[in-house]
C-alpha cells in the first residue's frame, strides 16, 4: 500500500513537472510570488471595457481567479459580495478573473448570480498562467503599492476575522 502511494505521488509530480515544462502553471512557482510586485495585466470586463490592474494602484486588491463551473468558486460569491459591501467605503477592490472560455457563459452565470465586484474575462488564460494559477479558486491579496502579500488556494470564508484582520492591516 505504501509503495502504491509513493508511485502515485511520483506520477503526480512527474505530470506537474511535465505541464510546467510545456508552459502550464508551475504549482511551486506560486509561492515565489509572495513579496513581489503583482504582474500588470489588462483584460476586458463584461461590458467589453479594458481594465488594467494598474487602475487600482493605491487600493488593497483581492485578485480572485475562478470559473462558472467550479463549485467552490460559486460558493465564494456571496462571501465576496459581503466582503465588498463591508469595505465599500475603503480603498479596497475585489477583482475576479474568470477563466471560462466563453464570455456569454460568464454573462449568463452573472445574471443568475449577481456580484458587487469587478469581473474580468481571461478566456486564453494568459493572465492565469502569468500568476501561476494551477487550481481554482486561487486568490491573491495585493497591498496598495501593488505587492502580493498573500495567496489563498481553494475556497475561503472571506468574512472570517482572520481575513478581515489581514485586509485591515493593509488599509
Amino acid at each position: 500500500m505504501k509503495q502504491h502511494a509513493i508511485r502515485i505521488t511520483a506520477i503526480v509530480i512527474f505530470f506537474l513537472l511535465a505541464l510546467s515544462a510545456k508552459g502550464f502553471a508551475n504549482p511551486w512557482a506560486i509561492d515565489e510570488m509572495i513579496g513581489k510586485e503583482a504582474s500588470p495585466f489588462s483584460l476586458k470586463d463584461l461590458r467589453g471595457q479594458e481594465v488594467s490592474l494598474m487602475d487600482f494602484r493605491g487600493k488593497v486588491i483581492l485578485l480572485n481567479f475562478w470559473a462558472t463551473w467550479c463549485p467552490p468558486c460559486i460558493s465564494e460569491i456571496p462571501k465576496l459580495n459581503n466582503l465588498k459591501k463591508t469595505y465599500a467605503e475603503k480603498n479596497f477592490e475585489i477583482v475576479a478573473v474568470s477563466t471560462d472560455r466563453s464570455l456569454s457563459t460568464v454573462k449568463k452565470f452573472i445574471r443568475k448570480h449577481p456580484v458587487s465586484f469587478i469581473i474580468l474575462h481571461d478566456s486564453s488564460i494568459k493572465v492565469s498562467r502569468k500568476y501561476n494559477v494551477f487550481s481554482i479558486p486561487t486568490t491573491f491579496l495585493i497591498d496598495k503599492k501593488g505587492k502580493i502579500v498573500e495567496k489563498f488556494l481553494g475556497e475561503y470564508d472571506w468574512n472570517s476575522p482572520e481575513i478581515r484582520k489581514k485586509i485591515d492591516e493593509l488599509l
